[in-house]
């Protein structure tokens, strides 16, 4: 018997499909022989924990910055991120007001949070939200992402400084007719936090968008050997 409960990706059965102008038709992504200019790629793997505390503590402050080996991001609109001995990004911690954050991670929320619990004090929240969000990396042409992104939120995202390793910009905003955390990477593409109980929803939606380009969902485990990202 299993001690842990299987985690199901919510974007499962959109898998794979892909939608475009250009494109033979709208299938599975094995049969498309045009490669596509844009690319979603759910990572449900991650992680998600909210925190929230007074930043203005020192010892808050710091006891974060000590368990996580990143500081907490202080300016409204920024995240900040921590590199593992991998050299891939392991923990990124997001803005989402004057006392709360986002925590995602590669480690196992279980273990994260009862080592900021046993480690912070006073007036503190942490909660796991892990099974109600999911992470989706958009990526692919330049124009065609900026395109996708203004007709799916009134923010001007393209007015964003480039981010860079360790951190960038990020707004929780209008998406569609829902909401999105969505942050820029140092790579051209922007993540895209949302709520699970959306994300068929923002999978019909990114696939609509961007149909003119021609777009495709994958999962995180397929290899991306046929996608284009040149115009």
């Amino acid at each position: 018997m299993l001690n842990e409960p299987m985690r199901e990706s919510p974007l499962i059965y959109f898998h794979d499909c892909a939608s475009g102008n250009h494109l033979p038709k709208a299938g599975t992504y094995s049969s498309i022989d045009v490669a596509p200019k844009l690319v979603v790629r759910e990572q449900h793997y991650w992680n998600h924990l909210n925190l929230r505390g007074d930043a203005n503590a020192e010892d808050f402050f710091q006891a974060v910055s000590r368990i996580l080996g990143i500081s907490l991001p202080l300016e409204p609109g920024r995240y900040n991120s921590a590199v593992g001995k991998d050299g891939m990004i392991e923990h990124s911690l997001y803005w989402l007001g004057p006392d709360e954050w986002l925590l995602i991670s590669q480690q196992s929320a279980k273990q994260l949070e009862n080592k900021l619990r046993e480690t912070l004090k006073g007036h503190v929240s942490i909660t796991d939200v892990t099974g109600g969000q999911t992470l989706l990396s958009l990526s692919g042409d330049d124009d065609a992402i900026q395109t996708v992104l203004k007709k799916s939120s009134v923010y001007n995202f393209d007015a964003w400084e480039s981010a860079g390793d360790l951190g960038g910009r990020c707004a929780n905003t209008t998406f569609g007719k829902t909401s999105a955390l969505v942050s820029n990477k140092k790579n051209g593409s922007y993540d895209l936090i949302i709520r699970r109980s959306f994300s068929d929803y923002f999978a019909l939606w990114l696939l609509d968008a961007g149909r003119e380009f021609g777009i495709c969902i994958l999962g995180p485990q397929v290899i991306q050997d046929k996608i284009s990202t040149q115009s």
